[in-house]
Formats: C-alpha cells, sequence, structure tokens
C-alpha cells in the first residue's frame, strides 16, 4: 500500500500536465480522477487514459533514456518521427504536447483494438484480408511519401545496414534465443550469418524504414487504421516492413495471404513510384524477411528471459513456424547452409511444440 502511494505522489505533476493538455485540446474542465494505466506490451514505456472517448487522451510515459553522442534520444526521435509521418500524410496519432527531457507525451487516444485483436475475433476471412490490404497501401504511402523528407541524422536510430543488422538481429536471434532460451550453442551460425548480414548493404535503399510495422502496432479505429511504435524508425530496404507485417509471429497469416499482399505491395509501389523495380524488391526479400524473423525470436527470447515477459514466450512457436516456411519458399536461403539446417532443426525440435 505504502509503495502505491508513493508511485501515486511519482506521478501527479505527469497526471496534472495530462490535464492541462486535455482542457487545452477539448476546451472543457478536465475529469477529475487520474488517468488510468492501459497496455504496452513488450514497451518500456507506461501508457495512461484521461476521459472517455470522444473525448480522451493517452499520456505516454517514457523513462529518460540515454543520448547518444550527440545528445539524441529516442523521445527526440519519436517526436521528429510522429511529425515526419504525419505531414507525409500517414495516420499516426497527432501529439498534442511533449516534454521530452521528462519524457511526458501527451496524444490523441487511437483506441485499444489492434489488428492482432481483430484477427482473434473476426478469423481469417475476407473482413480480415481487407484489413491487410489496407495496411500494405499505408505501409507503400509511408515509405513513398514520407522517405524524401525524413533525415535520419535527427533520430538515435542507426541506418539499417550491416553492422547493425549483424548485432541487434541475427547477433540477438543468437544469443537471446538459440542460447539463453535453448541452450543451443549459436557459434557455428556466426560464418554464415556474418555473410547474410554482409548481403544488407548490397540491398540497402534510402526508404524510410518503420522497422516495427505489425499486428500489435497497428490499431483500428473504424474503417481506418493508425500506427503506432515507430519511434526505431530508420533508414534502410523497405522489404524489412513488408516482411514484418507478412511474416508476423503474432498472427501466422496462411501462405495465400502472404503472397497476396506481397503482391498488393508491388502494385502499389509501381502505382506511386515510376521506376520501381518490383523484380529486384521480390528477390531481395528474404533476405531482410529472414533477419525480420531472427529479430522477432531474439525478442520473445530476451522478454520472456531477460524482462520477465512470459506473455512473449507463447509467440515463439509461430515465429519457428514462419522461419521454416520462409526456407521452403525461398530456396536461395539454402546457400547459407548451416542456417539452413538450423532452421529445420528448429522447426523439427521446437515448431509448435513449446
Amino acid at each position: 500500500m505504502e509503495a502505491t502511494v508513493r508511485g501515486t505522489f511519482r506521478m501527479l505533476p505527469f497526471f496534472d500536465y495530462c490535464r492541462q493538455t486535455y482542457e487545452q485540446v477539448f476546451r472543457i474542465p478536465a475529469p477529475a480522477e487520474d488517468p488510468w494505466e492501459i497496455g504496452h506490451g513488450g514497451s518500456r514505456r507506461s501508457f495512461f487514459r484521461l476521459g472517455q472517448p470522444p473525448r480522451s487522451l493517452v499520456g505516454m510515459l517514457s523513462d529518460t533514456p540515454p543520448a547518444d553522442n550527440r545528445g539524441i534520444t529516442e523521445n527526440d526521435s519519436f517526436l521528429y518521427i510522429a511529425l515526419c509521418l504525419s505531414q507525409a500524410g500517414a495516420p499516426v496519432p497527432r501529439v498534442f504536447a511533449a516534454d521530452r527531457a521528462r519524457g511526458w507525451f501527451v496524444m490523441e487516444d487511437v483506441g485499444e483494438t489492434l489488428l492482432y485483436h481483430e484477427v482473434q475475433r473476426l478469423g481469417r476471412g475476407l473482413a480480415i484480408k481487407a484489413l491487410y490490404r489496407l495496411a500494405v497501401d499505408d505501409l507503400v504511402w509511408m515509405h513513398v511519401k514520407a522517405s524524401p523528407g525524413f533525415d535520419s541524422s535527427r533520430t538515435h536510430n542507426p541506418d539499417y545496414r550491416r553492422d547493425f543488422v549483424r548485432r541487434h538481429e541475427s547477433g540477438y536471434f543468437q544469443q537471446a534465443f538459440l542460447q539463453d532460451i535453448l541452450q543451443w550453442d549459436p557459434v557455428p551460425l556466426s560464418l554464415d550469418l556474418d555473410r547474410l548480414a554482409d548481403a544488407v548493404d548490397t540491398l540497402w535503399t534510402p526508404h524510410f524504414l518503420y522497422r516495427d510495422f505489425q499486428s500489435q502496432n497497428i490499431a483500428v479505429q473504424g474503417s481506418r487504421l493508425r500506427y503506432l511504435d515507430f519511434q526505431g524508425g530508420r533508414r534502410g530496404p523497405r522489404q524489412y516492413d513488408l516482411a514484418s507485417l507478412v511474416y508476423d509471429p503474432y498472427v501466422v497469416l496462411d501462405a495465400e495471404l502472404q503472397a497476396y499482399l506481397v503482391d498488393r505491395y508491388v502494385e502499389r509501389a509501381r502505382a506511386l513510384e515510376p521506376g520501381f523495380d518490383g523484380k529486384r524488391f521480390r528477390a531481395d526479400f528474404p533476405i531482410v524477411a529472414v533477419h525480420r524473423l531472427m529479430q522477432a525470436l531474439g525478442a520473445y527470447g530476451y522478454l520472456t528471459r531477460t524482462a520477465g515477459k512470459s506473455y512473449f514466450y507463447q509467440f515463439i512457436p509461430g515465429g519457428v513456424h514462419l522461419l521454416g516456411r520462409l526456407l521452403g519458399q525461398y530456396p536461395e536461403l539454402e546457400t547459407f547452409p548451416v542456417l539452413a539446417e538450423t532452421i529445420r532443426r528448429l522447426v523439427r525440435e521446437v515448431g509448435w511444440k513449446l
């Protein structure tokens, strides 16, 4: 009880900040009750709702993250990318007030119904196909319209290139998943993963890369989709974002829908961007898709074992299943033989059995 009181007292200035913003936005007195906490998944940030829709706001409390050598933090990245995407016409929540130094943000409330929830509710029918088609259309728009004005130097996020990939994606997979969760020796994979990371630099493009474009970061708001958790945006190959959506362990889409969504992306990109090379886009797709799945499995391992968030353990089998499917769909991944055999072993020994 005492700890709860101390925690609430510490939150009072933030709650007052939310109330002041509420009154400025809606021009009515703020609700007397304190904002209440809502879900935050794997995020280190906390979210609070004040008021009831349609007159409600969401406050985000972000611990002050470390600054890079230029003094830029994740909070700076969040604000800059929110502005960049908004100016490009992407449907991201409006930010009404921000105190970056204290990690206080007050934003538009886009609800708590995520694409992930809609798949659980509606199944895999035509309604879900329509939502995913809309997500792909919005993604193409972001890639085409936000990329020209996006200045990655105003974020703390390095470009999606070889060294970043090797450390934060395939290296993450080796350490946090293979070693920490499965107690497998990750060393034999290293040469293949070095070569796979080398390939990233050969297909790199200077597009805006959302980097976490998946069903738990997409809110369904009536007939619209709204996009969340974009502070990790950087420059890189845009196939990665499509792979994040269609090879999403939270929602294991069937292979037919996956193929349809890749086709849809290529169709819309050709319509919006003269000169778009659909053949090259498809050829490079498996290299970034396998990295995305390794990143996801590394994240689930870290969140489960290190962060104590066992909720994410349930998504490991889906990620392994998708790795196996990807290997079957793209025989060129067999040119990384140790990785290919590791994937087959994962499917045999882990798969849907965890």
